[in-house]
């Protein structure tokens, strides 16, 4: 099972239902600053920011080769707005296109194994011009926890372990980032009930995002019988415990934001 962008992009509608909780926490930027957005995806909210800084430009990056390739072919002609492969463990590597007045990122760094956001957030803090943002939205401790009571056991009767996700609690990200040199943090827990039309939304859900936290411990050869599985095993819990007529999920997600000390 591989990221599919095309996929993905079918299936986001319910993060940029979302999108204004983060961009109201964004400070207005100077005209002619750069903004970087961390795991781009398919690069909608990426597109948006460019309203923020008219005389200036944003740069996407993502890991996933899909995601950046679609990214690019849906927003074709944009002069200010551009996309490349960066996981965000080789921040670093961006140091000739910065100093960025912003960094920005949604729906990514709970993907990001615990051990390396230190230099992940340190990376991105030597990569801020001074005074510069820190803004960001990810996955927060409780996040799909009514997934997880099915999704989890399931798992482990396929041969595989717990979810490759990264979800912290308020003491913990705040520490992270102060170890890391930031000032003026604020970090919060935010629950949001993600709107699903019907089991098929769901299930979309999970093909294109969830349960790619589960495959790296199931063996190939058992990815397509888990993710039949596991969609409708989801589908009945949901059914049985809200009714058909609700298929929504509830998630946890971190809100942060801090600065690089002028």
């Amino acid at each position: 099972m591989e990221w599919n962008g095309e996929h993905y992009a079918d299936h986001t509608a319910h993060h940029r239902a979302f999108d204004h909780v983060l961009l109201e926490r964004l400070e207005p930027l100077a005209p002619h600053g750069r903004i970087l957005d961390i795991g781009c995806g398919v690069g909608n909210f990426t597109a948006g920011l460019v309203d923020r800084v008219p005389a200036g430009s944003v740069l996407g990056v993502d890991a996933d080769a899909s995601m950046v390739a679609t990214a690019q072919a849906n927003h074709e002609g944009h002069s200010r707005l551009s996309f490349q492969v960066t996981p965000a463990q080789d921040l670093g590597t961006l140091a000739a296109l910065g100093p960025f007045a912003a960094m920005v990122s949604t729906a990514c760094l709970h993907w990001v194994p615990e051990v390396d956001h230190p230099s992940v957030l340190q990376a991105a803090h030597d990569l801020l011009e001074p005074g510069g943002q820190w803004c960001v939205e990810f996955g927060g401790r409780g996040q799909v926890d009514g997934l997880r009571k099915t999704l989890d056991p399931l798992a482990l009767e396929f041969g595989g372990g717990p979810p490759r996700w990264f979800f912290p609690d308020v003491a913990t990200y705040s520490g992270l980032l102060a170890d890391a040199g930031f000032v003026d943090v604020d970090v919060q827990l935010v629950t949001q009930a993600r709107p699903m039309k019907d089991a098929a939304a769901l299930r979309g859900l999970l093909t294109s995002q969830v349960l790619f936290a589960y495959m790296p411990d199931i063996d190939d050869a058992r990815h397509d019988e888990f993710i039949q599985a596991a969609g409708d095993a989801v589908i009945e819990s949901v059914e049985a415990s809200a009714g058909p007529a609700n298929y929504d999920v509830e998630y946890v997600r971190i809100v942060a934001t801090a600065r690089k000390p002028q």
